[in-house]
């Protein structure tokens, strides 16, 4: 069985003898000592990683007692080594980890969530509540938070037996515990079991910022950084509102009104552009109608329109069959993208789900629907002028039969 050094007052460095060295088929190897310094992963806390000797150290596992260091070169077994656990790494997952407990107490003691789920990445931290929380009573869970931090009381470490583990009171009691036990009380506002590393005191997690919040199985899974992982993001998002206010001519503190006031400005600007498209396909549908090809007793329209967009086809074509006695062909291409639609009015009986299979063989594209209406795209390389001749030829004669 390993020593774990790891939770003696924090210690990154330690002397340990090799007793196994395994290769592993990516080239790495797994390199077992009487002892070490580095964490592994678990728990929810990602794994140190550092030197063992020579050897450089980018993850360690627990497998029963035994810690397992995958490394990038091969030791010696009895070979006396030097572990070292990068410092900065250990530190920020140990904020990240400690910032954890805060949070779950906190939000444990302010609204009677439970912690259901936690996850350390290499960019953010999630943690899973089995209740739901507004945006209010999350800032304010953030703000309690930053002022625990601010007190700075110790974490302090305790090893119990089963027995006195069943007379404690603390925020989470894992189950199945056996041996001596060892509970953690954070910033004074959480105690749990726990395995992992934890800042000396609430002072050294730095800042904790909640940086997402969603609905999530019923409660809610908040994502945060602490640290330095919370300053760099701070940096960015003043970065971010920096560039936003040059760009609308204002200062920062007035950039979300310059931003809410633009996007109802352009809110408006898109109903009416609607309204006057609405109004300009109702005189093209009028006009296209008027000039429609009679194929029999049946009406046919087919066009090539400028410049409208795929959805905007659809209303055309409503349009025209609203004029009743209707078949309507309507193409629109942009580059070398080509949107069509096909549609009929209700006193019609050609089947537009067929006609579409026709259309898509002409220009090589794809697409489908309905009997009453059906759509389609393809890709050109020059322009479809000759083939809607061709359609135009097609459309009138199956019309005719």
């Amino acid at each position: 069985m390993t020593a774990k050094l790891y939770h003696q007052n924090g210690c990154t460095q330690c002397d340990a003898a090799v007793l196994d060295c395994r290769a592993n088929a990516d080239g790495t190897f797994d390199i077992l000592l009487d002892r070490t310094a580095i964490y592994p992963e678990g728990g929810g806390q990602l794994s140190d990683t550092g030197y063992i000797g020579p050897a450089r150290c980018t993850h360690a596992r627990e497998e029963g007692g035994n810690i397992w260091h995958s490394c990038d070169r091969p030791l010696d077994i009895g070979q006396c080594v030097h572990v070292a656990a990068d410092e900065a790494v250990r530190l920020d997952h140990t904020q990240q980890h400690t910032g954890e407990h805060m949070l779950s107490g906190l939000a444990h003691s302010m609204f009677g969530c439970t912690n259901v789920g936690f996850h350390m990445a290499d960019d953010i931290v999630t943690v899973d509540f089995d209740k739901p929380l507004s945006a209010e009573q999350i800032a304010e869970l953030e703000l309690k938070i930053n002022e625990a931090i601010q007190r700075d009381e110790p974490t302090r470490t305790v090893t119990v037996t089963p027995e006195e583990y069943e007379t404690i009171e603390i925020r989470k009691k894992a189950k199945g515990l056996k041996g001596e036990i060892t509970v953690v009380y954070a910033g004074g506002v959480d105690s749990c079991t726990c395995c992992g590393t934890h800042c000396q005191s609430a002072g050294q997690v730095g800042v904790l910022k909640i940086l997402s919040h969603m609905n999530y199985k019923g409660g809610v899974r908040i994502g945060f950084v602490c640290g330095m992982r919370a300053v760099l993001s701070m940096q960015q998002d003043g970065a971010r509102m920096d560039a936003i206010a040059r760009r609308f001519s204002t200062s920062a503190d007035k950039a979300v009104d310059a931003v809410i006031k633009q996007g109802d400005e352009l809110a408006a600007l898109k109903r009416e552009f609607k309204r006057r498209t609405d109004m300009l396909l109702d005189y093209r549908a009028k006009e296209l109608a008027e000039k429609a090809e009679l194929c029999g007793k049946t009406r046919a329209v087919v066009t090539m329109e400028e410049g409208l967009e795929a959805n905007e086809l659809g209303f055309l074509c409503e349009k025209l069959c609203a004029h009743g006695n209707m078949v309507a062909v309507v193409l629109a291409q942009k580059g070398e993208n080509l949107s069509y639609r096909v549609a009929r009015s209700a006193d019609v009986v050609l089947s537009m789900r067929e006609l579409i299979q026709a259309v898509n063989a002409l220009f090589g594209g794809k697409g489908g629907g309905r009997d009453d209406s059906a759509q389609g795209s393809a890709k050109l390389n020059g322009s479809a002028k000759d083939s809607v001749e061709q359609l135009k030829a097609y459309v009138y004669r199956r019309i005719k039969g």
